[in-house]
């Protein structure tokens, strides 16, 4: 019997209010970099031998209550916990270069980052993504710092005086 247990929903994904999805997050980020190369971008390209041993991993800690996990949505997790990773050792390779490889990486894979990294495609697309993300006039609507805020500043900038006591 398994360990940990996770509920599932209806639609095959893992409860984030369940006990286990604590748990579910750090098998992800001590089993996965083990499993998995963190140098192929896509899950889809990554090596179907490694991807059925780190599920049959992590089946062997969770019991799945409720439903079972989809495929789907298993790819999906191991999706965005491999891009979040990936943007952690970026930021690491951006501060301390690319001859310091971070603890808990293959050197082989470092190297395939940095050298992924250092394409001028890859530049050329970061430089086109960082542009987009500055230029999104994201103005809220609501709150103290949204426009409904800044008109009530407006609005009720009077004051009254001594006079009208």
């Amino acid at each position: 019997m398994p360990p940990y247990k996770v509920e599932v929903t209806k639609n095959g994904k893992i409860d984030g209010a369940c006990d286990g999805k604590n748990e579910w997050d750090n098998a992800l980020r001590g089993i996965v970099p083990r499993c998995l190369n963190m140098a192929i971008v896509k899950v889809g390209d990554q090596n179907p031998v490694d991807m059925s041993e780190l599920c049959r991993t992590l089946d062997d800690l969770f019991e799945y209550l409720n439903h079972e996990l989809s495929a789907r949505n298993f790819k999906d997790y191991i999706r965005r916990f491999m891009k979040s990773k990936r943007a952690r050792l970026k930021k690491c390779y951006k501060r301390h270069g690319p001859a310091t490889c971070p603890m808990g990486v293959d050197a082989n894979q470092w190297e395939s980052l940095v050298a992924y990294w250092s394409e001028q495609d890859t530049k050329k697309k970061t430089d086109q993504l960082t542009n987009a993300r500055g230029a999104v006039m994201n103005v809220s609507k609501y709150g103290r710092g949204g426009r409904a805020g800044a008109e009530a500043k407006l609005v009720c900038h009077f004051q009254p005086s001594f006079f009208y006591l």
